[in-house]
């Protein structure tokens, strides 16, 4: 079985891209900066509303920051 979750390597690759710090993405999502840190790092998601200012902040299409996994339970 797959599902998606949050690829914390998109998200910084698309940061970066954007030409912002983790301190200025933080920022302007309203979160602390090691919030980001931790998406980027893939130990914690963001929340859906975070999640969905995150791409319009990026300016990028959600399908770009999600990862496809496979479950082992299938």
């Amino acid at each position: 079985m797959r599902s998606t979750s949050v690829d914390g390597t998109a998200i910084r690759r698309s940061r970066e891209l954007a030409g912002f710090t983790q301190d200025e993405l933080a920022r302007k999502l309203s979160v602390d900066r090691s919030a980001v840190g931790h998406w980027e790092a893939g130990r914690q998601s963001p929340s859906p509303g975070n999640f969905k200012a995150l791409c319009r902040v990026l300016r990028v299409k959600r399908e770009s920051l999600l990862a496809a996994v496979h479950d082992r339970a299938a």
